[in-house]
């Protein structure tokens, strides 16, 4: 059973790296090897978890599916072509001293990490409420369904959301079709791939486009914020929703750097946010925040590059809408909180001045004491950090950047209004889940964060009076 689960994680990881390394664009940027590795095993999963569903429709839970994926590896695999000679790198080898000094602490770090992921797993194998009653119960569902499968999406259960979208259960019938059984070691290697995987986003990120230092102590913070472990082991989808918008807004700041070569790197963010929208429906608005981002920020950087940029995102997105509307128009029922919205209630609710009340004094607190570090916060790490290396002028001004501090404030602008608007129980609501719609966008936040800070490399070489940007290269 452990061979065959390591299988389904192998056989996803290698289509994913292998379409990756097929449509990387080395003639305009080389490849870095562990961003790509990060990269292609969070969008492999989330391409054979998007896969499985037309698979289940068409055909049922059947464990052909497992033959099927491995043909298509196979063909990946024999189509790809040739890649082009990457352009010479320039030389940028800075002082291996910082790294020296970080890497011993971050190993440290990540050992304590996956100590804790294996431990908490160990003590709550099923994981959190909403594993129970909604992401493993429907993947119980599908697999055991049979030909009723379709059961698991019944109106009859509105208590389980039958209309969130199904990646995360859809991963764990794929895991037990390989394995032929419905273990619980299915849902725990979702979980870890999508933890960890963060975690080498993050990491090889932040290395491929400032500094390796960079990137582990970017990683140390993520890593010290013990709700991001937690949480991945509660089995629910915030943390591969948090991959998938961090992916996306990685792929946002590589078109940066390259997009006046290639549109592929455009067309990969579209494709994460997309992959997003299958995941939660908070990933609805997180796209909707990106859009209008890229909008405003291309106001000031350029409309021809802005629209450039937006269609190649929504060339990418495109797929992945069609199947999250296929979902909802053929299986879902309506939303629980829409379908209980009136005019006279939304009304009632959105001219309360308690309610704004209510929620912006939440906000404060919960992004104050985010993370249960038991130092006040993650977000104090984070801010002593770059305020430590102090800021990076020329990688703050990015369009990129610009793009995605505002889709980042615009998403929890929505978040503020989902809350007064629609919660019944908002004082409830608020306790249970802002703290994860804060961890969705923790690991964006800390890229964004430390790719406008200076790395260590910097700190202390003087700053000339007019700054310009380092024209940095990804390094494999």
């Amino acid at each position: 059973m452990i061979v065959a689960l390591a299988l389904s994680f192998g056989v996803s990881t290698a289509l994913g790296i292998l379409l990756l390394r097929r449509i990387w664009p080395v003639e305009a940027a080389p490849l870095p090897r562990l961003l790509v590795a990060a990269l292609g095993t969070g969008l492999g999963a989330g391409i054979s978890g998007a896969l499985l569903f037309p698979w289940l429709t068409l055909f049922g839970p059947t464990r052909a599916f497992p033959l099927a994926e491995a043909c298509l590896l196979a063909v990946v695999a024999i189509a790809r072509p040739r890649p082009a000679p990457a352009p010479p790198l320039e030389h940028r080898h800075p002082s291996a001293g910082p790294v020296r000094l970080v890497a011993p602490a971050f190993l440290v770090t990540l050992a304590a990490a996956a100590a804790a992921f294996v431990t908490m797993l160990r003590q709550e194998p099923h994981g959190g409420w909403d594993a129970w009653m909604n992401w493993n119960m429907r993947a119980r569902m599908i697999f055991l369904g049979g030909s009723g499968w379709r059961t698991a999406f019944s109106p009859e259960l509105p208590w389980s959301h039958p209309d969130y979208p199904v990646l995360v259960p859809s991963l764990v019938v794929r895991a037990w079709l390989y394995a032929g059984a419905a273990t619980l070691l299915g849902p725990a290697l979702v979980a870890a791939t999508f933890a960890f995987g963060t975690l080498a986003l993050l990491v090889g990120g932040l290395a491929a486009l400032r500094r390796p230092s960079q990137g582990l102590l970017a990683g140390m913070v993520l890593l010290g914020t013990p709700f991001f472990i937690r949480h991945a082991t509660s089995l629910y989808a915030d943390v591969p929703l948090s991959f998938f918008f961090l992916a996306t807004v990685v792929c946002l700041a590589l078109d940066d750097r390259y997009g006046t070569e290639t549109r592929r790197f455009a067309m990969l963010a579209g494709f994460a946010a997309g992959l997003a929208v299958w995941t939660k429906n908070e990933g609805q608005l997180f796209t909707l925040a990106v859009l209008g981002g890229l909008v405003l920020a291309g106001w000031r950087s350029g409309w021809p590059d802005a629209r450039r940029r937006l269609v190649a995102f929504g060339l990418g997105l495109l797929p992945l809408l069609v199947l999250v509307v296929s979902f909802k128009v053929s299986f879902a029922p309506p939303n629980d909180l829409l379908s209980t919205l009136g005019i006279h209630r939304t009304v009632g609710r959105v001219t309360d001045p308690t309610r704004y009340a209510m929620v912006l004094r939440a906000y404060i607190v919960h992004l104050l004491s985010f993370g249960d570090n038991g130092l006040g916060g993650a977000v104090w790490p984070l801010a002593v950090c770059c305020g430590a290396l102090g800021v990076s002028r020329p990688e703050s001004r990015r369009p990129w950047a610009r793009a995605v501090a505002i889709a980042l404030v615009l998403l929890l602008a929505g978040h503020f209004m989902v809350f007064v608007s629609m919660a019944d129980e908002l004082a409830r609501l608020l306790k249970s889940s802002l703290d994860r719609l804060l961890l969705q966008l923790w690991p964006s936040a800390l890229f964004l964060g430390f790719m406008a800070a200076r790395t260590l490399e910097e700190v202390g070489v003087p700053r000339p009076a007019t700054e310009p940007h380092p024209s940095h290269a990804l390094h494999s």
